[in-house]
């Protein structure tokens, strides 16, 4: 075999194998709910290193009015975050006081159904607290989607467009 065709397959070998790890660590999803402005397509990297304002994949997690169903949500709280609310408001405080969110509450989703604000006062260790860019948006602000579990969540996006 003459070493220009030896350099070709080590080439094209080289790069399945960087296209099979890549491919076990990465997801390409459309978004298709209203859930984030903006982003029709997200490119999700496989990750357990999560921090506020990320854009993450939820898997598994089944919600009332949904059920299976895989989720982009942006993380707004985390573990230790204070939950406050009033009758038209919830407040998100993070545990060092950086940063709050203060989110409009509605009493009942798009198709009628209720919605309960979730009456949890801390986001416990494990879990996260994720929202919709749409103030319309289903999410942790109720009880029927809750906080969602960190197993729960697939990865993070690394592209959006």
């Amino acid at each position: 075999m003459s070493s220009r065709i030896k350099k070709a397959v080590i080439g094209i070998g080289i790069f399945c194998l960087v296209l099979v790890s890549l491919g076990s660590y990465t997801q390409l999803l459309e978004n298709v709910s209203e859930s984030l402005d903006d982003v029709r397509y997200l490119l999700i990297l496989k990750s357990t290193k999560i921090k506020r304002g990320d854009i993450v994949s939820i898997q598994g997690h089944t919600p009332h009015y949904v059920g299976d169903h895989n989720f982009t949500k942006r993380v707004v709280g985390l573990p230790g975050d204070s939950i406050t609310r009033d009758k038209t408001h919830l407040t998100l405080k993070a545990q060092n006081g950086a940063f709050a969110i203060t989110l409009p509450l509605l009493t009942q989703s798009k198709e009628g159904q209720p919605l309960t604000p979730l009456s949890l006062e801390v986001v416990p260790q494990g879990y996260l607290f994720v929202t919709g860019d749409h103030l319309r948006s289903f999410d942790s602000r109720y009880e029927e989607f809750g906080l969602v579990p960190m197993k729960m969540i697939y990865g993070k996006a690394l592209l959006k467009w």
